[in-house]
């Protein structure tokens, strides 16, 4: 799409008045022609470019920026202000450090963001230039306005207090934009904006229904790619997925991105929906991924120098980050290890300078997009343990420089309730992210967080060292993946290979289970179903490696009953003394993902006899019993 810069001399002039220029890629146009350009693709009629800072007190001819994007709702604006030249290397300032951009925008119905910027260096990956950008989604229809805070000072980037530092360069400048609804059919997560907690006990999408997650936990160290700049000891190099890269797909480098695009597309085809995945794993398992220009002792090392960030590193990993988004993904970041020569890595585990510009810039470039979440550290009681309180400092910071206020959480180690009981109904943490194999967790965690006055999603993260495979995968899909979600929880799969997951093919058939047991519950109204496994008696458990799977029920009582039995053999009898009328009942394949044609009329009001399956009764299925209305 073309980029048009717009500018005016006064912030009174009408929309006639404005003037525009254009890149050189696009042909000179007649000022009416060109606002009717701007009109077309949605960048408003009221664009500005009028200083009104202290510093500035009239109206600047020379200064411009630029507005990039489709300006539908949900789609990311860009907004590249021109300021003082900079090289990400450069020390005294520090482009990332010494400078703070904030962008202060308005909704037609009077909302305002308060959104991080940051310094793009060129604009296009190069690490010299003038450009400072923010990145927003708006969720309104209409004008928004924006005024443009920029300040200068020492450490400026990390100060939450609005008036640190001094006004500089294009401080002030303002203007507006018109956005448009969203295309209904819109890639991935753009037709239902952004995920958000609603205060129950799964995530909801803005413009769209509850999101349940079922995805990949490995590689942690995804973005640990060959086709990246800067990334000397990458390992992944995903070659059999290139033949997943579609035309029209993002890629750079004449190929160098095709095969870790390729990969998204897979998952997206298997229907996997989550992305485990660290931009920080200095002194970690990998050693192989970091934000920084460097120079980086990959163990860990105080002299790091994390305070200057690798912009044509960074400018590609945001193509990979929004293509998975645009094939519905969510991006699940996690910011620290497990390990203490990471967790030191950053200030010696405290919340200080270097990572408060970490987290300002990872919220900065990749916090406009709809589906994510903060995790603050992988097994952050492992090892080094960081204590809870300090946990909560990282959070607080974070809380306070999102302007979308994304859900936070924490990976731990160690036997539960006992690990995770200090952030149990704290509001900065809406979802759990638990390595646990007893999947009882699950009702347990639903049940005391509504109990503390705050529904939690519950996140069951890892099952290690009970990793996955193609060789458990049935007793995978038996043993977790449907008790988990019957009992309301959501999971991700943590990989027999480990960090050396590089195929994701291998794992076919676990994606196919996991679809299909998540494909079974999204034609549910899940949100409003509670599991009532006591309504269930007289089945034959399966004995797995952790848990013992006895018949589970997930309930909307009197309407519907979801239910799984390990065992076809002996499904049991189900309780609707108290749910009189008439059902159906249906059986589900969980190998398969397919409904049997067949259906038996069920009468409420007494002990229902669920029967055997039709086929295969030595094998675990899914029965659905739906009133008749």
């Amino acid at each position: 799409m073309s980029e048009i810069h717009l500018s005016a001399r006064t912030a009174r002039q009408s929309p006639d008045q404005i003037q525009f220029s254009q890149s050189t890629s696009v042909p000179k146009v007649k000022r009416s022609q060109a606002f009717a350009i701007a009109m077309l693709i949605g960048l408003g009629a009221l664009a500005t470019g009028c200083i009104t800072s202290t510093k500035h007190s009239s109206c600047s001819t020379e200064q411009t920026y630029t507005i990039t994007g489709t300006a539908q709702k949900w789609e990311a604006i860009s907004i590249a202000f021109q300021g003082p030249s900079a090289h990400a290397a450069d020390n005294d300032p520090n482009p990332f450090l010494d400078y703070r951009l904030q962008v202060h925008f308005t909704s037609p119905s009077g909302r305002t963001y308060n959104v991080p910027g940051f310094f793009d260096g060129d604009g296009q990956g190069g690490l010299t230039g003038n450009l400072w950008r923010v990145l927003f989604s708006p969720d309104e229809v209409g004008q928004w306005k924006f005024q443009a805070s920029f300040r200068k000072g020492a450490q400026v980037a990390i100060d939450l207090d609005a008036k640190a530092g001094e006004p500089t360069a294009f401080d002030g400048q303002h203007g507006s934009f018109v956005v448009s609804p969203q295309d209904k059919n819109a890639p991935g997560f753009l037709k239902w904006g952004r995920l958000e907690y609603v205060g129950k006990h799964y995530f909801k999408f803005r413009d769209g229904g509850y999101w349940l997650k079922g995805g990949t936990d490995e590689p942690e160290d995804f973005l640990a790619y060959v086709g990246f700049t800067n990334t000397p000891r990458a390992t992944h190099r995903y070659t059999n997925h290139v033949q997943d890269w579609k035309p029209g797909d993002p890629d750079w480098g004449n190929g160098a991105g095709k095969a870790i695009i390729g990969a998204l597309n897979y998952l997206s085809e298997q229907n996997m929906n989550n992305l485990y995945f660290l931009p920080m794993n200095i002194g970690g398992d990998g050693k192989n991924v970091w934000p920084f220009l460097g120079p980086i002792d990959h163990k860990g090392n105080a002299t790091n120098d994390n305070l200057h960030f690798d912009l044509t590193k960074l400018k590609q990993w945001s193509i990979v980050l929004d293509h998975a988004q645009r094939r519905s993904i969510f991006l699940h970041f996690v910011l620290n290890e497990a390990e203490a020569p990471n967790k030191n890595e950053l200030d010696g585990t405290l919340l200080g300078t270097e990572r408060k510009l970490y987290y300002r810039e990872i919220v900065a470039r990749f916090g406009h997009h709809l589906a994510l979440q903060w995790n603050l550290c992988e097994e952050y009681n492992l090892d080094l343990k960081l204590p809870p309180d300090l946990v909560k400092s990282y959070a607080e910071y974070i809380d306070a420089i999102d302007p979308y206020k994304h859900p936070i959480t924490v990976h731990h180690a160690g036997r539960m309730p006992q690990a995770w009981k200090d952030f149990l109904g704290h509001r900065l943490f809406p979802v759990t992210s638990f390595q646990w194999r007893d999947t009882d967790i699950v009702e347990y965690w639903r049940q005391a967080s509504r109990e503390a006055g705050f529904p939690q999603v519950i996140g069951m993260d890892e099952f290690f060292p009970d990793t996955s495979s193609v060789t458990n995968a049935d007793r995978h899909r038996r043993e977790y993946i449907w008790p988990i979600y019957l009992s309301g929880g959501q999971l991700e799969l943590i990989l027999s290979d480990l960090i050396k997951t590089d195929d994701f093919r291998k794992y076919e058939s676990l994606w196919q289970f996991t679809w299909y047991a998540r494909k079974f519950v999204e034609a549910l109204p899940f949100w409003e179903m509670e599991p009532m496994d006591s309504l269930l008696t007289g089945t034959r458990g399966y004995q797995g490696l952790n848990n013992f799977v006895k018949g589970q029920v997930f309930a909307k009582p009197g309407e519907l009953y979801a239910i799984y039995v390990p065992i076809g053999e002996q499904t049991g009898m189900l309780n609707l003394v108290t749910a009189p009328g008439n059902y159906i009942q249906r059986w589900y394949n969980p190998r398969t993902g397919e409904f049997l044609p067949s259906r038996k009329k069920v009468e409420g009001g007494q002990l229902v006899q669920l029967g055997k399956p039709p086929v295969e009764a030595d094998q675990d299925w899914a029965i659905l019993i739906e009133r008749v209305k």
